[in-house]
């Protein structure tokens, strides 16, 4: 437990997130411009719930715990949708 109160304590990598998130949004038109709606909405939902997660880090770090609790919980609705429908496409497929 520790181990993890450290890592949280130590201030997000924001060279590596804008990365990240640049080669996200080239991906995002990628797919958008090749007609890949479906992957291109999921690339959308991981991210955005990424996106909240981090958020809400940097809302801890400044003291705001019971806002930061929010965005994390809505972060978790967000990756809650992606896999319910990530699993119903792949059950889909495994069944048709």
């Amino acid at each position: 437990m520790a181990d993890r109160k450290s890592t949280e304590d130590q201030p997000l990598n924001w060279a590596a997130i804008s990365a990240l998130y640049a080669g996200l949004g080239l991906g995002l038109v990628g797919l958008l411009y090749w007609g890949d709606y479906r992957n291109a909405t999921w690339l959308a939902l991981i991210g955005t719930g990424g996106g909240l997660t981090a958020y809400g880090r940097v809302l801890e770090g400044r003291g705001q715990n019971e806002t930061a609790r929010r965005w994390k919980q809505v972060a978790g609705v967000v990756y809650a949708v992606f896999f319910v429908w990530a699993g119903i496409v792949l059950l889909t497929a495994w069944g048709g």
